[in-house]
């Protein structure tokens, strides 16, 4: 109902009257076409239409152990394996270090010196996991580095070592700063957004190593910490979630630059608890290591 009222305006004596119309604000809604508008339609869009992923990825470089994430010009990843029964092991100096040779994987000289097929078609293959949980991880890629022969299978005059004297290992460098090394395996590459957006922009994935021989047609599963008594192995401790199977690959963004290192994913994987990483070394190439899981 209306609130009428009459003015007469020649009771207005001022020439700057003003009159005050109170208007109410509120209203009651008679349908629901502004939820539509604004609500109801953008969630629809946003179902059926894809999010947008930037898939974009960068290369980043291998990085050492140090607090200031030094990068590496190169390293080398080195493989034991079990002679039948016992580890093929040098004991002097101590404490015992383990050391195996092609001899081991039964190549001979002829292979190695040749380049026969066999040979340079085995591989170590590094495969990428999202957790260290078995039981539900996802691959997420595979890292395939082939034999070579390299400097560290050769002697002082560029000959190839004798079969037994001769060390499973891959010496990787950058194509620029170490051209005379192999470069398979050096640089990763990862996506950009998933390390922008974790936390201090650094994003951990998980890795597990295995060898690929091709002249015997096996598959030989290692891990960086040695086998301590090859006749009672516990796969529960092998595969468990903080066990020495899997070793930590964490992607940083330091100010600009992409870079990864290697980090343990057991506290035993560390080489001053006889592990395989050692990527600050005083002396002689950042290592990793790998020891065959079981004969």
């Amino acid at each position: 109902m209306l609130d009428r009222k009459k003015i007469v305006y020649t009771n207005i004596v001022s020439s700057a009257a003003t009159i005050d119309i109170p208007i109410s604000l509120d209203f009651t809604p008679i349908d629901n076409s502004e939820m539509v508008e604004d609500k109801f339609v953008d969630d629809e869009i946003e179902k059926v239409i894809n999010p947008i992923v930037d898939y974009k990825k960068l290369l980043f470089k291998p990085s050492d152990n140090s607090t200031n994430w030094g990068i590496m010009n190169k390293f080398k990843i080195a493989l034991n394996f079990f002679t039948n029964p016992d580890t093929f092991m040098v004991s002097n100096p101590p404490p015992p270090t383990y050391k195996s040779t092609y001899e081991v994987l039964s190549f001979d000289f002829d292979d190695l010196f040749c380049r026969t097929k066999r040979f340079i078609s085995s591989f170590l293959r590094l495969t990428l996991y999202d957790t260290p949980n078995s039981s539900n991880n996802n691959v997420l890629g595979f890292i395939d580095i082939y034999t070579q022969v390299g400097k560290d299978q050769r002697d002082t005059f560029g000959f190839v070592l004798p079969i037994n004297q001769n060390p499973i290992s891959f010496l990787l460098g950058d194509p620029v700063k170490e051209p005379g090394l192999v470069h398979e395996g050096y640089f990763m590459y990862w996506f950009t957004d998933l390390v922008n957006s974790a936390p201090n922009k650094e994003y951990t994935i998980y890795m597990s190593a295995q060898f690929n021989n091709s002249k015997t047609g096996k598959s030989i599963a290692m891990y960086s910490v040695p086998t301590q008594d090859i006749d009672n192995i516990q796969i529960i401790d092998v595969n468990a979630v903080d066990g020495p199977f899997y070793m930590k690959i964490i992607f940083k963004n330091d100010d600009g630059v992409y870079k990864y290192r290697f980090e343990p994913n057991n506290p035993k994987q560390l080489s001053q608890n006889g592990g395989g990483i050692n990527l600050s070394p005083s002396i002689g190439d950042p290592t990793i290591t790998f020891w065959q899981i079981s004969p």
